[in-house]
């Protein structure tokens, strides 16, 4: 394992560029820390990995089986000292190891093979990444197919949205900059119906035809779905609240509706 002691070493600025976005785009790779995050990119086959890792992180138990997998995916390894993994770093607690990654090349033509069973999320506008990881994290968990993201939405490989995931980017396809238009070319070649979320919906979430191919439609924290896609909708759902309370995070009623259509479909994977 070759050793990196300067932080102006062109690596060490590379992985730092990589905390914006502009970083990002630019080297086509993304930032990820921590063993158990590392670990699940190796784990579904992640190549090409460009990893950083302190005498902290190398002491780390089950580090040389890690090692190991990462070699035999072409990932490079250097051993850093705590110096420059500070400048790399996003974590106020870290582990000592982290990994520029390739992004991922998913493409709306690349859902075709989607079990129809299965639903697509898009969200439009939304901004907190914190709410995004968590909805990526649930859709992993509650049998979603995909997450679509609008032009104006926060980027997927935000460190926060990436840590908030949990793994989840690794486990389902996230597609950035999805127009309108976009999307209902997707709903027409894919047969989906298109429902969205709204606090006046007529259908209640319980009731949604979840048992056919669909996308659910959530909107920014603040406006909700824009006024042009709710008129696009097949139908609006609701989820019931009691008087004078304040509305549900937009991660949280992700979840709800994730697991009822999850359940009207007998939890099949």
């Amino acid at each position: 394992m070759k050793e990196i002691t300067s932080r102006e070493n062109q690596w060490v600025r590379m992985a730092h560029s990589l905390k914006k976005k502009k970083g990002r785009q630019e080297q086509s790779r993304f930032l990820a820390e921590g063993f158990r995050l590392l670990s699940d990119a190796i784990q579904v086959g992640v190549m090409d990995g460009i990893c950083f890792v302190t005498e902290k992180g190398m002491h780390h138990e089950g580090f040389d089986t890690f090692l190991s997998r990462g070699e035999t995916l072409g990932w490079t390894f250097f051993h850093v000292t705590d110096s420059v993994y500070d400048k790399i770093k996003d974590t106020g607690n870290p582990q000592g190891m982290a990994a520029m990654l390739p992004l991922f090349p998913y493409t709306l033509q690349a859902l075709d093979t989607l079990k129809a069973d299965r639903p697509v999320l898009y969200l439009e506008d939304i901004q907190d990444p914190g709410n995004l990881g968590t909805i990526l994290r649930t859709a992993a968990a509650s049998n979603g197919a995909a997450v679509l993201l609008s032009e104006d939405s926060v980027d997927v490989y935000n460190d926060k949205a990436i840590r908030s995931a949990m793994g989840a980017i690794f486990k389902v396809p996230v597609i950035q900059h999805v127009t309108l238009d976009d999307l209902m070319a997707f709903r027409k070649k894919s047969g989906r119906l298109l429902l969205g979320t709204a606090p006046l919906g007529t259908v209640r979430y319980t009731d949604a035809p979840y048992d056919k191919p669909v996308i659910l439609a959530f909107g920014n924290e603040g406006n909700g779905l824009s006024h042009e896609l709710q008129q696009q909708c097949d139908a609006l759902i609701t989820i019931p609240m009691k008087q004078d309370t304040e509305s549900l995070n937009l991660s949280l009623s992700a979840g709800i509706i994730l697991y009822k259509a999850w359940e009207i479909n007998g939890f099949k994977e």
